[in-house]
């Protein structure tokens, strides 16, 4: 089980340790085709099984993302969501720059829609 994906100039660096059970987004997301970017990363999540991760983490830090993106991570964050049904803990870690408070502010909003804590980590 592994997902890895590197970094362009319009989509993040997407990982997913299988030992610590995290799956990692980092960089910038604005992909010309915001479907074809998450879909695989959304269908990855699906096939998480109880046997094989005990703690699902999602780190999300990203620098920047547009309105399409941030559906999809939505979608995303629900479907991590369904993981509790397969008897798997989730957690949310959310970085965000302390002088980006968009960034951040999508943050909170996306703990209050999930009625989710997120771990908030600044950085500057």
């Amino acid at each position: 089980m592994e997902l890895q994906l590197e970094a362009t100039e319009k989509t993040p660096k997407v990982l997913f340790n299988k030992k610590s059970g995290e799956l990692s987004m980092e960089g910038i997301c604005i992909p010309e085709l915001t479907h074809d970017f998450f879909k695989p990363i959304i269908h990855f999540v699906q096939k998480v099984e109880a046997s094989e991760v005990k703690t699902f983490t999602l780190s999300v830090n990203l620098h920047f993302f547009n309105t399409g993106s941030a559906r999809y991570i939505l979608e995303l964050m629900k479907t991590v969501q369904q993981l509790k049904e397969k008897g798997v803990a989730i957690k949310y870690k959310w970085h965000y720059s302390e002088d980006d408070e968009d960034i951040e502010e999508a943050g909170r909003s996306y703990s209050f829609i999930l009625n989710e804590p997120f771990e908030m980590i600044p950085f500057s």
